[in-house]
C-alpha cells in the first residue's frame, strides 16, 4: 500500500465519521439555519469521502479498502460519545476489540506483501 492510498483511506475514513457526525448535530437543531449549515456539512463531507474511494479503488483491491471502512463502526459511536455524551454499554468495547482485531489481521497481509 502506497503512502497516497493509506492517505485516501485515511482521509475517506475521517470523512465519513465525521458526515455522521453532522448527521447527528443536524437532527437536535431547532433553528432551520443551523440544521441546513449541519446537514449541508454532513452531505459535502459524505461526497468528499465517497470521491476518496473512488480514488483509492483506482489502484486499490477492494479487500485492502474495506478494513479503512469498519473502523468507522469505532469512531462514530466514540466520537458520539464525547460529543454527545451518549453511553456505550460493555457489549460495545467488545465489538470495538473484534472489529480491531479483524482490521489488524487484514491490514497485516496488505501493509506487508
Amino acid at each position: 500500500m502506497t503512502g497516497s492510498e493509506l492517505g485516501y483511506c485515511m482521509s475517506s475514513l475521517a470523512c465519513s465519521a465525521a458526515s455522521q457526525i453532522f448527521m447527528k448535530s443536524a437532527s437536535s437543531q431547532l433553528r432551520v439555519v443551523s440544521f441546513l449549515v449541519a446537514l449541508g456539512s454532513a452531505i459535502a463531507l459524505q461526497v468528499t469521502s465517497v470521491v476518496l474511494v473512488v480514488l483509492a479503488l483506482r489502484t486499490m483491491q477492494i479487500s485492502q479498502l474495506v478494513p479503512f471502512a469498519a473502523a468507522a463502526y469505532v469512531l462514530v459511536p466514540i466520537a458520539a460519545l464525547l460529543l454527545f455524551n451518549e453511553r456505550l454499554l460493555p457489549r460495545f468495547w467488545l465489538g470495538a476489540g473484534s472489529i480491531a482485531v479483524g482490521i489488524a489481521l487484514t491490514l497485516s497481509g496488505t501493509l506487508i506483501g
